[in-house]
C-alpha cells in the first residue's frame, strides 16, 4: 500500500516578507547602537580638544592691531597676552575658569586672586568660540567695544612645518625698568643652560634638562613659524621696553630674530618667547658655574645685553 506524501503547508508570502521587513528593522537597531557606543568611546572630550594655541583675529588700536592668545596646556594657560607668569585653569561643563596670573616684584606676590569664567560656546580642531560670563572677565579686554563683544572667536594655530632642530639660544635684555635678563641655550635632548642676569628669580649659571613633554611643547611652537620668513629684527613704536632674540639651528641652516617691544613679530614668535622666558621657573635646576664654557652661541649670547632698547622707527606711523 502505498503511502501518501505528507503535505507541506507552505507559509504565505505576506508573512515571508513581514519578517525579512522584522530582521531589517532589528539589524538597523543593532547598527545605530553600535555606532552610538562607538561614538562616545571615541569622542575627545573639550580638556583634550582645548589644549594648543589659539588666537583671535587681529583688532585695530590706536597704537598697534592686537591678536589675543590664548594657550592650554595640561593644567596651565596664559590667557590675551603672552607674558608673565602661566596660570591655572580647568574646566566644568561647559565654563572655562583661569586664575589671574601672579606677579612677583622682589619678595613682594600678588594677584592670583580673581577666578575670570568663560563659556566654552563650541569647539572643533579648527575654531573655539568663548563667551566673558562676568564683568571682571569682560575687563580683561582693552576696548569697550571688545568689553561688548558677545563671543569671542579664536583659531588654532596649527604647525606650518616640522624643523629638524638641533639647538636652541634665546636671551631678554634688561630694561629701564625690572624686566628680567637672561640667556639659555637647549639641545636637541632637552638639556638646559641658564644664566639668570637681572630680576630673575634665579640669578647666576644653572644646569637641568626639560621633561619629553616640555621639549616637544616647544618644538612644536617653534613648527608654527616659518622661520625662512622671519625679519632680523622687529620694533615696536614706543621706547623703555626690552629686547628677546633666538637663534634656533636646525639640521640645514640657523635662523635668527629679536624683537623690541611686542607688537611687529609674528604672534607665533611672541608665544615662543613667552614660554622661553617662564621656561626656568618650572624646570629643576641646580647652581653650576662649570657650563661657563659649555654655551655653543658664542656670539649670539651677547648680542642683546648690554645694548640700550633701540628707537622707534623714524617713519613709523602710529
Amino acid at each position: 500500500m502505498l503511502r501518501k506524501p505528507a503535505l507541506r503547508i507552505a507559509k504565505p508570502f505576506s508573512a515571508i516578507r513581514k519578517m525579512k521587513k522584522t530582521i531589517g528593522i532589528l539589524i538597523l537597531i543593532i547598527g545605530l547602537i553600535g555606532c552610538s557606543q562607538s561614538q562616545k568611546k571615541t569622542s575627545i572630550p573639550i580638556s583634550q580638544k582645548i589644549k594648543g594655541n589659539w588666537k583671535t583675529e587681529y583688532f585695530k588700536t590706536n597704537w598697534k592691531e592686537t591678536a589675543y592668545v590664548f594657550t592650554f596646556q595640561d593644567s596651565t594657560c596664559s590667557y590675551l597676552y603672552p607674558w608673565g607668569q602661566f596660570s591655572k585653569y580647568w574646566i566644568d561643563g561647559d565654563t572655562l575658569n583661569i586664575k589671574e596670573r601672579t606677579r612677583k616684584r622682589g619678595n613682594n606676590i600678588s594677584g592670583g586672586k580673581i577666578v575670570y569664567q568663560f563659556l566654552i560656546d563650541s569647539i572643533t580642531n579648527e575654531i573655539l568660540f568663548l563667551k566673558p560670563l562676568s564683568n571682571k572677565t569682560k575687563e580683561l579686554f582693552r576696548s569697550e567695544k571688545e568689553q561688548n563683544l558677545e563671543l569671542i572667536k579664536l583659531l588654532k594655530i596649527k604647525e606650518k612645518r616640522d624643523w629638524k632642530i638641533e639647538r636652541i639660544g634665546f636671551y631678554s635684555t634688561g630694561c629701564f625698568g625690572s624686566c628680567p635678563s637672561m640667556y639659555l641655550e637647549i639641545d636637541s635632548i632637552g638639556n638646559l643652560l641658564f644664566n639668570g642676569k637681572y630680576y630673575t628669580e634665579k640669578e647666576g649659571l644653572y644646569s637641568g634638562a626639560l621633561s619629553t613633554k616640555e621639549l616637544e611643547t616647544i618644538k612644536s611652537e617653534i613648527n608654527t613659524i616659518q622661520l625662512d620668513s622671519l625679519k632680523k629684527m622687529y620694533s615696536a613704536n614706543w621706547t623703555d621696553d626690552q629686547t628677546w632674540g633666538i637663534s634656533i639651528k636646525t639640521r640645514d641652516k640657523t635662523y635668527e630674530s629679536s624683537a623690541y617691544g611686542f607688537n611687529k613679530e609674528p604672534i607665533e614668535l611672541r608665544i615662543l618667547f613667552h614660554r622661553l622666558m617662564e621656561l626656568y621657573k618650572n624646570v629643576e635646576l641646580k647652581k653650576d658655574t662649570t657650563i661657563v664654557n659649555d654655551f655653543q652661541f658664542k656670539e649670539f649670547q651677547f648680542k642683546g645685553y648690554p645694548l640700550p632698547p633701540p628707537p622707534p622707527p623714524l617713519n613709523e606711523k602710529e
